[in-house]
This record gives C-alpha cells, structure tokens and sequence, in this order.
C-alpha cells in the first residue's frame, strides 16, 4: 500500500525540505522536474546545475527591470 509509504520518515524529511525550500524561495528541482514529466513530457529535463542557472537568471537576468 502506497499510503503507509508516504507517511514514513523519508517522506516525512522530504515535505519537510520542500517547505523549508518554499519559505525561503529556494528554487526546488525534484519538483521542477515532476512538473516538466506530468505537464511537458516532450521537453527534455535540464540537469540540477541547468535549472539552477536558470532560477538565478531568472531572478537576477539582465531581462528583469532592476531598481539601481
């Protein structure tokens, strides 16, 4: 059963990281990824270094209006 798995201490320690991650906006790539899979099955999935440069441009890019 699925169930009794999804409340051990492993998944447990998971939600735990993933809303550590959400407070602080930390870009999350486990479910970067799992949304890519169910959403945007033909889009390849980029490695944890190539989604990490994108959150960063994306925040910090020269695209953004910036205040200074």
């Amino acid at each position: 059963m699925s169930g009794a798995q999804d409340t051990g201490p492993g998944a447990r320690l998971k939600a735990a990281r993933r809303a550590f991650k959400q407070m602080f906006g930390i870009p999350d790539f486990e479910r970067y990824c799992e949304h890519l899979r169910e959403h945007h099955p033909e889009r390849p999935l980029p490695t944890e270094r190539e989604f990490h440069a994108m959150a960063i441009d994306r925040r910090y890019g020269a695209a953004r209006p910036r205040c200074c």
